[in-house]
């Protein structure tokens, strides 16, 4: 489970890689030789958390089950790169996965007080019931709207954020859709 905030615990030589490891595939548009350095370090940091067992499971599942990818017509994240000629190797080392190894590790991609204001107001909750998720989708788009997030990319993000506080799938996708709503201004 994740230690403090949404991040997990890793490892100092995990520690070491994240640190040397860059998330935006942009950085590398003509460095080849860095962009090579980086595929393997995302290699090798997302090999030695899944061989440890150090990702929440809800959070492989985000990537592995078309249950977790509302919108993904009944096809995973992972059944994406698959489909696109990428073995598993491969899609470790693609440069759109870094995204999913960023929520791996870390959690939403959400400001700390959006993160703290839901997190509670899931809390409050005590056991979600579906009679919570119309409340609970409210407060995600009055967050977006307070943090000027955009619609859809902080619809996903409140998601991910969902299945970390334990909600269930269909229930962080109905959240999902409540968050969909937010009109860009």
């Amino acid at each position: 489970m994740p230690s403090s905030g949404h991040t997990i615990d890793l490892l100092p030589a995990e520690s070491a890689m994240l640190a040397a490891l860059n998330f935006d595939p942009l950085d590398f548009k003509s460095d080849h030789d860095g962009f090579l350095r980086n595929a393997d370090l995302a290699h090798r940091l997302t090999t030695s958390l899944l061989d440890r067992g150090g990702i929440p499971d809800h959070r492989i599942r985000h990537f592995t089950d078309p249950d977790y990818y509302p919108g993904g017509r009944g096809k995973s994240r992972q059944d994406s790169f698959t489909q696109h000629g990428n073995d598993h190797d491969e899609t470790l080392r693609h440069p759109h996965f870094l995204k999913h190894l960023r929520y791996f590790i870390h959690g939403a991609d959400l400001p700390a007080a959006a993160l703290k204001s839901f997190s509670d107001a899931v809390e409050d909750c005590g056991m979600v019931t579906s009679g919570d998720i119309p409340e609970l989708g409210a407060k995600a788009r009055q967050l977006a709207r307070s943090h000027g997030l955009e619609g859809s990319a902080a619809a996903d993000q409140f998601f991910i954020l969902s299945l970390d506080l334990g909600l269930s799938a269909s229930n962080a996708s109905r959240i999902r859709e409540s968050g969909k709503q937010l009109r860009s201004r």
